[in-house]
C-alpha cells in the first residue's frame, strides 16, 4: 500500500506525503518553470513511483460538521484554490503531482518539523473546487452541509 498524500487547506494549499519511514521528500515541487501540461502554465511536478487508487475529499463546515465524499476511481484530479493556484494529480503507472498557474508563478516553500515535511503554496488561498476526471464534484460556495467550509482536504491512499 502506498503511503498517503495529502493536499489541504490551512490558509494555503499544502502537500503532504505521510511515510512511516521517511520524511516525505518532494522538492521537485520547488522547482516553478514552463510546463507543458497543463498548456501555458507554470508550475512543477513530482512523481511518486508507487500505485495509489482511491481519493477522499474532507471538508469542515463553520458548526465543526464534517462531511466525506468519497472518489473510488479517477485518472486526474484538479484542486483549485482562490488566487488561481492549481494542484493537478495524474494517475498512472506512477502518481504525478502537478502545482501551477496560468497566471502567476506558484511560490512553493517546503517546512520541516520533527522529520515530517509539507509543501505550500504560499501565494494561494484556501481550496475552492476539485474536479475528477474533468468533472466538478465539490465546491465550496455549494457545501454538502449548506453552511460555510472552513477547511477541505484531500487524501489520496
Amino acid at each position: 500500500m502506498a503511503d498517503a498524500v495529502i493536499v489541504d487547506d490551512g490558509g494555503s494549499t499544502r502537500i503532504k506525503r505521510l511515510m512511516s519511514n521517511g520524511i516525505g521528500e518532494m522538492d521537485s515541487l520547488l522547482d516553478v518553470d514552463d510546463l507543458t501540461t497543463p498548456a501555458s502554465s507554470r508550475g512543477s511536478t513530482h512523481d511518486i513511483n508507487k500505485q495509489y487508487n482511491t481519493a477522499v475529499i474532507g471538508c469542515q463546515d463553520e458548526e465543526g460538521t464534517v462531511v466525506n465524499v468519497a472518489i473510488n476511481a479517477f485518472s486526474t484530479i484538479e484542486i483549485s484554490s482562490q488566487l488561481d493556484q492549481s494542484v493537478l494529480i495524474t494517475k498512472g503507472t506512477k502518481l504525478t503531482i502537478t502545482v501551477f498557474s496560468k497566471n502567476s508563478d506558484p511560490i512553493v516553500e517546503a517546512k520541516q518539523h520533527k522529520k515530517k515535511r509539507r509543501y505550500v503554496v504560499a501565494n494561494s488561498g484556501p481550496i475552492q473546487t476539485v474536479k475528477v476526471n474533468g468533472t466538478k464534484v465539490y465546491d465550496v460556495t455549494n457545501s454538502p452541509t449548506g453552511k460555510d467550509v472552513i477547511y477541505t482536504s484531500l487524501v489520496i491512499t
